[in-house]
């Protein structure tokens, strides 16, 4: 079970990574992704660490997504993104809180990249995002 759980995460992580690699611009100044399991796992305590962080911007910078089961009850490890010319991405912690260093403009969209084992979502593969918008919530459900 443990590593069928790590497998997933490794999994998981690598899909997040090739989503970063096709959604973002390349530069000069880029670095090249690593597809190795510390690099994923780097890079999921790095996205952990901003969403915190971001707490301390200015309101209008931010936009939240918090992820709750059909109780209400939050869910952690939900990972999330928004995209318009570019995708961001976050997974939401132990509240089911995902935080985005993003003023929402036109043209915004949100997509769920992963959920825990036992959850499903049953929404819209891509949320248009209302001009102006700070905080949208994702609803899922829990199985049996």
């Amino acid at each position: 079970m443990k590593l069928t759980k790590r497998l997933l995460a490794l999994v998981l992580g690598l899909t997040m990574l090739l989503c970063l690699a096709a959604c973002a611009e390349q530069t000069e100044t880029s670095t090249p992704i690593e597809s190795s399991a510390e690099s994923v796992a780097e890079t999921s305590s790095e996205t952990s660490a901003e969403a915190s962080t971001e707490a301390s911007l200015p309101e209008a910078a931010k936009f939240s997504v918090t992820v709750v089961d059909q109780d209400g009850n939050p869910v952690s490890g939900v990972y999330v993104q928004i995209c318009k010319e570019s995708c961001v991405f976050a997974m939401s912690d132990e509240n089911g809180v995902a935080v985005f260093e993003a003023e929402i403009t036109d043209g915004y969209k949100l997509s769920v990249l992963s959920l825990p084992e036992g959850y499903t979502y049953e929404g819209e593969a891509e949320i248009h995002l209302e001009y102006g918008a700070t905080e949208y919530t994702l609803t899922l459900t829990k199985g049996n």
